[in-house]
């Protein structure tokens, strides 16, 4: 008789540890928020993400994963020293503006893994996608009169000449991008569950 008090009690002891660990993994991890003392559940937070901004996201993280596919299919990749230089270039343009990579990571709520993933789809991108059709001189200048009070003052011709260049092939590499991603996009075989 002893032997199944000791044994009960030893359940009863276990239950309530169970009981106190399941009520406080509920308060820690069910609710993301309590306003005015009312939860608001992760899966109620969880479903309005995916009305809100589910498809856009869904959509983004296809295109992410076909992008890194083609670069696997095509043995594109980016080593230690490609990233550094990137990075580094990346660092530059944003001490020009007074900020720190950190912090502008920060920011945009992104990791340097995330950039690096970024900096490797882009090298993939650019690499697959030619633009086929080069600048004009008269897109050139076209441009430099359009935006001609964005443009640094102290610019020589040939400087804008340069800039205006980079920014027209920028923006024909982006079209050819999107059009490469369409068709990827639409040749894919995608099955949302």
């Amino acid at each position: 008789m002893k032997n199944l008090n000791k044994i009960q009690a030893f359940h009863l002891g276990l239950l309530l540890v169970l009981l106190i660990a399941g009520g406080y993994g509920y308060y820690k991890y069910w609710n993301i928020a309590l306003v005015n003392g009312k939860g608001i559940s992760r899966i109620e937070y969880i479903k309005t993400m995916e009305r809100v901004g589910g498809k856009q996201t869904l959509d983004q993280m296809i295109q992410d994963n076909l992008i890194l596919e083609e670069g696997r299919k095509n043995k594109i990749t980016m080593n230690k020293a490609e990233i550094e230089t990137e990075t580094k270039k990346v660092e530059e343009r944003l001490k020009a503006q007074g900020q720190t990579l950190d912090s502008a990571l920060a920011l945009s709520g992104m990791t340097r893994a995330d950039l690096e993933r970024q900096m490797l789809m882009q090298k993939i991108q650019n690499t697959l996608v030619k633009v086929s059709t080069p600048v004009t001189q008269a897109q050139i200048d076209e441009f430099i009169k359009t935006y001609k009070t964005q443009l640094p003052a102290k610019a020589t011709k040939a400087e804008l000449e340069t800039i205006a260049k980079d920014e027209l092939n920028a923006q024909e590499q982006k079209v050819a991008v999107t059009d490469w991603l369409t068709n990827l996009t639409k040749n894919a075989k995608v099955v949302l569950k």
